[in-house]
């Protein structure tokens, strides 16, 4: 794992997110089976939930997303997120693992409205 994968990954998020490609980024987490978007929530442990949780993107307003990795720690990434959505603004935290094939196979997410 390095800064470049990292980036990359984050990237392709950041496309599918924005451009609303819900098949495309449901497919970033093929093999994950902890994803949590908030610590208030029960998380996530099959595609067809993570899934029906991205089919709300389709009916945002989203004008801004961007990331910052913080810290890489083996396979372990810790990212800064920031998102503007129906002129709302939004920032918090990702904590996301891969595996040794560097497929997503955790995805944990503390958020908060600035």
């Amino acid at each position: 794992m390095n800064i470049d994968f990292a980036e990359k990954w984050l990237n392709q998020l950041k496309e599918y997110w924005f451009n609303k490609d819900i098949d495309a980024a449901v497919s970033l987490f093929n093999k994950t089976t902890y994803y949590q978007e908030t610590p208030f929530m029960k998380p996530y442990t099959t595609i067809e939930e993570i899934r029906k949780e991205w089919g709300h993107v389709k009916d945002e307003n989203i004008q801004y997303i961007d990331f910052k990795v913080l810290a890489i720690d083996g396979y372990t990434i810790i990212v800064n997120w920031m998102l503007k959505q129906n002129d709302e603004d939004y920032d918090g935290i990702y904590e996301i693992r891969f595996d040794d094939d560097l497929s997503c196979i955790y995805f944990k997410s503390w958020e908060m409205t600035k």
